[in-house]
Protein backbone atom coordinates (compact mmCIF):
# COMPACT_ATOMS: atom_id res chain seq x y z
CA UNK A 1 0.00 0.00 0.00
CA UNK A 2 1.41 3.37 -1.17
CA UNK A 3 1.93 5.58 2.06
CA UNK A 4 0.65 9.63 1.51
CA UNK A 5 2.67 12.40 3.04
CA UNK A 6 0.30 14.61 5.52
CA UNK A 7 -0.19 17.72 4.90
CA UNK A 8 0.32 19.86 8.06
CA UNK A 9 -1.13 23.18 6.27
CA UNK A 10 -4.05 21.86 5.74
CA UNK A 11 -4.96 21.53 9.35
CA UNK A 12 -8.44 23.45 10.47
CA UNK A 13 -7.39 26.48 12.14
CA UNK A 14 -9.46 25.58 14.67
CA UNK A 15 -7.40 22.62 15.47
CA UNK A 16 -4.19 24.69 15.10
CA UNK A 17 -5.63 27.78 17.50
CA UNK A 18 -6.54 25.26 20.34
CA UNK A 19 -2.59 24.36 20.19
CA UNK A 20 -1.44 28.15 20.44
CA UNK A 21 -3.22 28.49 23.42
CA UNK A 22 -0.28 26.01 24.93
CA UNK A 23 2.70 27.42 23.27
CA UNK A 24 5.52 29.88 24.87
CA UNK A 25 6.50 32.61 22.98
CA UNK A 26 9.70 30.89 21.15
CA UNK A 27 7.73 27.81 19.75
CA UNK A 28 4.98 30.16 18.56
CA UNK A 29 7.67 31.84 16.23
CA UNK A 30 8.59 28.23 15.49
CA UNK A 31 4.88 27.11 14.77
CA UNK A 32 5.08 30.26 12.79
CA UNK A 33 7.77 29.56 10.21
CA UNK A 34 6.14 26.21 9.26
CA UNK A 35 4.42 27.35 6.61
CA UNK A 36 2.83 30.62 5.12
CA UNK A 37 -1.02 29.62 6.69
CA UNK A 38 0.44 28.86 10.12
CA UNK A 39 2.47 32.30 9.62
CA UNK A 40 -1.03 33.75 8.43
CA UNK A 41 -3.10 32.24 11.69
CA UNK A 42 -0.33 33.96 14.45
CA UNK A 43 -0.26 36.63 12.56
CA UNK A 44 -3.82 37.78 12.15
CA UNK A 45 -4.00 37.54 15.65
CA UNK A 46 -7.48 35.43 15.04
CA UNK A 47 -7.11 32.84 17.86
CA UNK A 48 -5.33 34.00 21.68
CA UNK A 49 -1.83 32.95 22.63
CA UNK A 50 -0.99 31.56 25.67
CA UNK A 51 -0.11 34.35 28.76
CA UNK A 52 3.55 34.87 28.12
CA UNK A 53 6.21 36.15 30.97
CA UNK A 54 7.54 39.25 29.55
CA UNK A 55 11.12 39.50 28.12
CA UNK A 56 13.56 41.79 29.23
CA UNK A 57 15.65 43.37 26.41
CA UNK A 58 19.11 43.70 27.69
CA UNK A 59 20.92 47.38 27.37
CA UNK A 60 23.96 48.18 25.60
CA UNK A 61 26.97 47.00 26.56
CA UNK A 62 29.06 50.43 25.92
CA UNK A 63 30.50 50.26 22.27
CA UNK A 64 28.22 47.96 21.01
CA UNK A 65 25.28 50.59 20.66
CA UNK A 66 25.25 49.82 16.97
CA UNK A 67 25.41 46.06 16.80
CA UNK A 68 22.80 44.35 14.48
CA UNK A 69 21.59 42.35 17.33
CA UNK A 70 20.18 43.20 20.76
CA UNK A 71 19.87 40.96 23.88
CA UNK A 72 16.99 39.70 24.83
CA UNK A 73 16.08 37.48 28.15
CA UNK A 74 13.33 35.20 29.01
CA UNK A 75 12.33 34.53 32.07
CA UNK A 76 10.86 31.28 31.22
CA UNK A 77 13.51 29.46 30.13
CA UNK A 78 16.26 31.80 31.55
CA UNK A 79 17.97 31.80 28.24
CA UNK A 80 19.08 34.60 25.96
CA UNK A 81 18.44 35.29 22.25
CA UNK A 82 19.52 37.92 20.59
CA UNK A 83 17.21 39.64 18.03
CA UNK A 84 18.33 41.35 14.47
CA UNK A 85 17.22 44.40 14.79
CA UNK A 86 16.66 46.95 11.62
CA UNK A 87 19.20 49.54 10.70
CA UNK A 88 16.56 52.31 11.41
CA UNK A 89 16.27 51.39 15.71
CA UNK A 90 20.10 50.63 16.18
CA UNK A 91 22.03 53.47 18.40
CA UNK A 92 18.07 53.50 19.92
CA UNK A 93 16.60 53.66 22.96
CA UNK A 94 13.17 52.15 24.33
CA UNK A 95 10.55 53.75 26.64
CA UNK A 96 8.06 52.01 26.21
CA UNK A 97 6.43 48.29 25.87
CA UNK A 98 2.81 47.84 25.42
CA UNK A 99 1.42 44.15 23.29
CA UNK A 100 4.99 42.92 22.57
CA UNK A 101 5.58 46.41 20.60
CA UNK A 102 8.55 48.64 21.77
CA UNK A 103 8.23 52.79 21.65
CA UNK A 104 11.66 53.25 20.64
CA UNK A 105 13.68 56.56 20.10
CA UNK A 106 15.70 56.34 17.06
CA UNK A 107 19.40 57.37 16.46
CA UNK A 108 17.90 60.92 15.49
CA UNK A 109 15.11 60.94 18.19
CA UNK A 110 12.29 60.29 16.17
CA UNK A 111 9.50 58.10 18.06
CA UNK A 112 8.76 54.51 16.10
CA UNK A 113 6.83 51.47 17.43
CA UNK A 114 8.78 48.54 16.70
CA UNK A 115 7.57 44.81 16.84
CA UNK A 116 10.57 42.76 17.86
CA UNK A 117 9.57 39.67 16.40
CA UNK A 118 7.45 40.43 13.11
CA UNK A 119 10.67 43.57 12.76
CA UNK A 120 7.56 45.74 11.67
CA UNK A 121 8.26 49.30 12.14
CA UNK A 122 5.43 52.07 12.51
CA UNK A 123 6.53 55.78 12.22
CA UNK A 124 4.40 58.20 14.67
CA UNK A 125 3.92 61.98 13.88
CA UNK A 126 7.70 63.88 13.84
CA UNK A 127 9.77 64.57 16.70
CA UNK A 128 9.32 69.14 15.45
CA UNK A 129 5.50 68.60 16.63
CA UNK A 130 6.45 67.49 20.00
CA UNK A 131 5.36 70.26 22.63
CA UNK A 132 8.19 72.49 23.31
CA UNK A 133 10.48 70.85 20.15
CA UNK A 134 10.38 74.22 17.82
CA UNK A 135 12.37 73.68 15.05
CA UNK A 136 14.61 70.69 13.32
CA UNK A 137 17.87 71.76 11.59
CA UNK A 138 19.05 69.40 8.93
CA UNK A 139 23.00 68.76 8.07
CA UNK A 140 23.98 70.41 4.80
CA UNK A 141 26.25 67.60 3.87
CA UNK A 142 24.24 64.82 4.66
CA UNK A 143 20.73 65.74 5.18
CA UNK A 144 19.92 64.04 8.35
CA UNK A 145 18.77 65.64 11.38
CA UNK A 146 21.63 67.91 12.94
CA UNK A 147 19.59 69.47 16.01
CA UNK A 148 16.56 70.58 17.15
CA UNK A 149 15.55 73.65 18.96
CA UNK A 150 13.78 73.41 21.91
CA UNK A 151 12.44 75.73 24.33
CA UNK A 152 13.04 74.92 28.11
CA UNK A 153 11.35 76.23 31.60
CA UNK A 154 12.82 77.50 34.64
CA UNK A 155 14.35 79.64 33.16
CA UNK A 156 12.53 80.05 29.88
CA UNK A 157 14.66 80.38 26.83
CA UNK A 158 15.14 78.56 23.84
CA UNK A 159 18.11 76.42 23.00
CA UNK A 160 19.66 74.18 19.86
CA UNK A 161 20.11 70.29 21.70
CA UNK A 162 21.63 67.20 19.57
CA UNK A 163 19.43 64.25 18.42
CA UNK A 164 21.66 62.29 21.33
CA UNK A 165 20.86 64.44 24.00
CA UNK A 166 17.23 64.77 23.15
CA UNK A 167 17.11 61.11 23.52
CA UNK A 168 17.27 60.55 26.65
CA UNK A 169 14.99 63.67 27.45
CA UNK A 170 12.46 63.60 25.05
CA UNK A 171 10.59 61.10 27.01
CA UNK A 172 10.83 59.34 30.21
CA UNK A 173 7.73 56.74 29.51
CA UNK A 174 5.71 55.80 27.02
CA UNK A 175 2.73 53.49 26.19
CA UNK A 176 0.69 51.92 23.50
CA UNK A 177 -3.57 52.13 23.86
CA UNK A 178 -3.96 48.71 22.15
CA UNK A 179 -2.11 46.17 19.99
CA UNK A 180 -1.52 47.87 16.75
CA UNK A 181 -1.60 44.76 14.70
CA UNK A 182 -5.65 44.35 15.70
CA UNK A 183 -6.60 48.02 16.14
CA UNK A 184 -6.04 50.74 13.63
CA UNK A 185 -7.60 53.00 16.66
CA UNK A 186 -4.41 53.10 18.89
CA UNK A 187 -3.03 55.65 20.87
CA UNK A 188 0.50 56.59 22.40
CA UNK A 189 0.74 58.12 25.32
CA UNK A 190 4.44 59.38 26.90
CA UNK A 191 5.92 61.84 30.07
CA UNK A 192 8.06 64.30 28.20
CA UNK A 193 10.24 66.51 29.15
CA UNK A 194 7.26 69.14 28.48
CA UNK A 195 4.71 67.42 30.34
CA UNK A 196 2.24 64.71 29.32
CA UNK A 197 1.20 63.77 25.13
CA UNK A 198 -0.16 61.84 23.16
CA UNK A 199 -1.21 60.62 19.49
CA UNK A 200 -3.45 59.11 17.96
CA UNK A 201 -3.00 56.34 15.30
CA UNK A 202 -2.46 57.88 12.07
CA UNK A 203 -2.05 61.83 13.21
CA UNK A 204 0.06 64.62 11.73
CA UNK A 205 1.07 65.82 15.37
CA UNK A 206 1.62 65.28 18.99
CA UNK A 207 -0.95 66.36 21.32
CA UNK A 208 0.03 68.41 24.38
CA UNK A 209 -2.43 67.15 27.38
CA UNK A 210 -1.03 68.44 30.32
CA UNK A 211 2.53 70.33 31.77
CA UNK A 212 2.19 68.24 35.00
CA UNK A 213 5.98 67.36 34.54
CA UNK A 214 6.50 71.14 35.06
CA UNK A 215 4.65 71.68 38.05
CA UNK A 216 6.18 70.99 41.55
CA UNK A 217 3.52 67.75 41.57
CA UNK A 218 5.56 66.09 38.40
CA UNK A 219 4.60 62.60 36.84
CA UNK A 220 5.44 59.52 37.93
CA UNK A 221 3.93 56.93 36.02
CA UNK A 222 0.70 56.28 33.65
CA UNK A 223 -1.72 53.88 32.94
CA UNK A 224 -3.84 52.87 30.19
CA UNK A 225 -7.10 51.20 31.96
CA UNK A 226 -10.88 51.04 30.89
CA UNK A 227 -10.86 53.82 28.83
CA UNK A 228 -8.91 56.23 30.71
CA UNK A 229 -5.44 57.34 31.02
CA UNK A 230 -4.24 57.35 34.69
CA UNK A 231 -1.71 59.86 35.87
CA UNK A 232 0.25 58.88 39.01
CA UNK A 233 2.27 62.43 40.57
CA UNK A 234 4.82 62.34 42.63
CA UNK A 235 2.88 62.50 46.16
CA UNK A 236 0.64 59.52 44.70
CA UNK A 237 -2.40 61.10 43.94
CA UNK A 238 -4.26 60.02 40.64
CA UNK A 239 -5.97 62.13 38.23
CA UNK A 240 -7.45 60.33 35.08
CA UNK A 241 -7.94 61.88 31.40
CA UNK A 242 -10.28 60.86 28.58
CA UNK A 243 -8.37 61.04 25.81
CA UNK A 244 -11.00 59.73 23.19
CA UNK A 245 -12.80 62.15 22.28
CA UNK A 246 -11.84 66.30 21.09
CA UNK A 247 -11.88 68.64 22.63
CA UNK A 248 -10.46 67.59 25.83
CA UNK A 249 -12.08 67.44 28.80
CA UNK A 250 -10.37 68.20 32.29
CA UNK A 251 -9.00 65.35 34.11
CA UNK A 252 -10.73 63.80 37.13
CA UNK A 253 -9.15 63.25 40.44
CA UNK A 254 -9.38 59.82 41.18
CA UNK A 255 -7.30 59.06 44.03
CA UNK A 256 -6.09 60.97 47.22
CA UNK A 257 -2.23 61.34 47.67
CA UNK A 258 -0.51 58.60 49.48
CA UNK A 259 2.35 60.47 50.82
CA UNK A 260 5.45 59.56 52.06
CA UNK A 261 5.04 60.70 55.96
CA UNK A 262 1.84 59.16 56.50
CA UNK A 263 3.37 55.77 55.70
CA UNK A 264 5.17 53.00 58.04
CA UNK A 265 8.56 52.88 57.09
CA UNK A 266 9.88 49.08 56.02
CA UNK A 267 12.10 48.98 59.00
CA UNK A 268 11.62 50.48 62.19
CA UNK A 269 15.66 51.55 61.95
CA UNK A 270 17.49 53.67 59.12
CA UNK A 271 16.45 56.97 57.39
CA UNK A 272 14.03 55.34 54.92
CA UNK A 273 12.50 57.66 51.87
CA UNK A 274 10.54 56.33 48.83
CA UNK A 275 12.69 56.17 45.72
CA UNK A 276 9.92 55.07 42.92
CA UNK A 277 6.37 54.85 42.72
CA UNK A 278 4.46 52.41 40.13
CA UNK A 279 0.81 52.40 38.83
CA UNK A 280 -0.36 49.16 37.77
CA UNK A 281 -3.80 47.12 37.59
CA UNK A 282 -3.93 43.90 38.81
CA UNK A 283 -7.26 42.22 38.51
CA UNK A 284 -9.24 44.72 37.71
CA UNK A 285 -7.99 46.60 41.04
CA UNK A 286 -5.38 50.24 40.76
CA UNK A 287 -2.24 49.04 43.10
CA UNK A 288 0.59 51.94 43.42
CA UNK A 289 3.71 50.09 44.71
CA UNK A 290 6.19 51.85 46.25
CA UNK A 291 9.82 51.23 46.02
CA UNK A 292 11.86 52.45 49.45
CA UNK A 293 15.22 52.74 49.81
CA UNK A 294 17.67 54.15 52.65
CA UNK A 295 21.71 54.53 52.56
CA UNK A 296 23.88 52.14 54.45
CA UNK A 297 27.65 52.10 54.20
CA UNK A 298 27.64 48.69 53.34
CA UNK A 299 26.79 47.56 49.35
CA UNK A 300 27.68 44.07 50.61
CA UNK A 301 23.76 42.70 50.84
CA UNK A 302 21.79 44.97 48.30
CA UNK A 303 18.30 43.71 49.98
CA UNK A 304 19.17 45.64 52.76
CA UNK A 305 18.99 49.05 51.30
CA UNK A 306 15.29 48.38 49.24
CA UNK A 307 11.96 47.26 49.76
CA UNK A 308 8.19 47.58 48.85
CA UNK A 309 5.05 48.71 49.90
CA UNK A 310 1.60 47.49 47.96
CA UNK A 311 -1.52 49.76 47.97
CA UNK A 312 -4.66 49.33 46.65
CA UNK A 313 -7.44 52.22 45.94
CA UNK A 314 -10.78 51.18 47.56
CA UNK A 315 -13.04 53.44 44.75
CA UNK A 316 -16.12 53.44 47.13
CA UNK A 317 -14.09 54.92 50.38
CA UNK A 318 -11.61 57.13 48.14
CA UNK A 319 -8.64 55.95 50.16
CA UNK A 320 -5.45 53.51 49.91
CA UNK A 321 -5.35 50.24 51.56
CA UNK A 322 -2.27 48.73 52.38
CA UNK A 323 -1.91 44.86 50.54
CA UNK A 324 -0.50 42.00 52.67
CA UNK A 325 -0.65 39.83 49.93
CA UNK A 326 -0.75 39.30 46.01
CA UNK A 327 -2.14 36.26 46.63
CA UNK A 328 -1.75 34.67 43.23
CA UNK A 329 -0.73 37.07 41.14
CA UNK A 330 2.92 38.23 39.91
CA UNK A 331 3.68 42.10 39.39
CA UNK A 332 6.48 42.78 36.53
CA UNK A 333 7.50 46.13 37.25
CA UNK A 334 9.93 48.28 35.36
CA UNK A 335 10.67 52.25 33.83
CA UNK A 336 8.69 51.16 30.61
CA UNK A 337 5.93 48.56 31.46
CA UNK A 338 3.91 47.32 34.87
CA UNK A 339 2.54 43.83 34.02
CA UNK A 340 -0.15 41.57 36.67
CA UNK A 341 -0.11 37.87 36.02
CA UNK A 342 -1.52 34.89 37.48
CA UNK A 343 1.58 32.65 39.17
CA UNK A 344 -0.99 29.60 38.50
CA UNK A 345 0.39 29.99 34.35
CA UNK A 346 3.73 30.36 35.31
CA UNK A 347 4.98 27.59 37.71
CA UNK A 348 8.60 28.39 37.40
CA UNK A 349 7.76 32.17 39.18
CA UNK A 350 7.57 33.04 42.87
CA UNK A 351 3.59 33.83 43.91
CA UNK A 352 3.27 36.67 45.69
CA UNK A 353 6.07 38.59 44.48
CA UNK A 354 7.17 41.48 42.62
CA UNK A 355 9.39 41.42 39.76
CA UNK A 356 11.63 44.86 39.22
CA UNK A 357 13.51 44.78 36.25
CA UNK A 358 15.30 48.22 36.58
CA UNK A 359 18.72 49.31 35.70
CA UNK A 360 20.52 49.42 39.19
CA UNK A 361 23.88 50.81 39.53
CA UNK A 362 25.53 49.97 43.25
CA UNK A 363 23.09 47.57 44.91
CA UNK A 364 19.85 49.46 44.26
CA UNK A 365 20.55 53.33 43.26
CA UNK A 366 18.81 53.97 40.13
CA UNK A 367 20.59 56.21 39.10
CA UNK A 368 22.86 56.01 35.60
CA UNK A 369 22.61 56.43 31.91
CA UNK A 370 19.76 53.71 30.62
CA UNK A 371 21.73 52.61 27.29
CA UNK A 372 24.60 51.61 29.31
CA UNK A 373 23.98 50.34 32.63
CA UNK A 374 23.94 46.83 34.09
CA UNK A 375 20.62 45.14 34.39
CA UNK A 376 19.25 43.02 37.68
CA UNK A 377 16.07 41.16 38.19
CA UNK A 378 15.26 41.81 41.56
CA UNK A 379 12.69 40.05 43.43
CA UNK A 380 10.11 41.13 46.09
CA UNK A 381 8.18 38.51 48.33
CA UNK A 382 5.12 40.25 50.16
CA UNK A 383 5.16 37.02 52.69
CA UNK A 384 8.51 37.45 53.44
CA UNK A 385 9.02 41.44 53.24
CA UNK A 386 12.18 41.09 51.94
CA UNK A 387 13.74 40.89 48.27
CA UNK A 388 14.30 36.87 48.39
CA UNK A 389 16.84 36.90 45.72
CA UNK A 390 19.25 39.22 43.49
CA UNK A 391 19.42 37.67 40.22
CA UNK A 392 22.38 38.65 38.49
CA UNK A 393 22.89 35.94 36.15
CA UNK A 394 21.82 39.00 33.19
CA UNK A 395 25.39 40.17 33.41
CA UNK A 396 27.38 36.92 33.45
CA UNK A 397 25.58 35.63 30.15
CA UNK A 398 26.06 38.94 28.24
Amino acid sequence: MASSKADWSKLPNELLGLILKYLPIVDTIHFSAVCHSWNSLVSDKSYPLAPQLPWLMLPYIEGDEGKETRNFFNLSDTKLYQIKLPKEIRHSRCVGSSFGWLVILDVFCRVLLMNPFSGAIIHTPPTETFPDVLDVNLSKSSGEIDHYRIRRYGPYRECSISPARLRVALMTKALVTSDPSVDNNYMIMAIGFSGLAFCKAGADSWILLDRTRNSTKGCEDILYFNGLLYVLDAYGAIVAWDVNGLPLKEAKEVAPPLEEWSLRSPQTFGDWFIKKRYLVESSGDLLQVLLWSREIKSRKNASESAACGVYRLDPSKNTWVEVGSLRDRLLFLSNNCAISLSARNFPECRENSIYFGEYFWKGWSLEGDPNVAHQNLGVFNLEERRFVYCSCPLQKIR
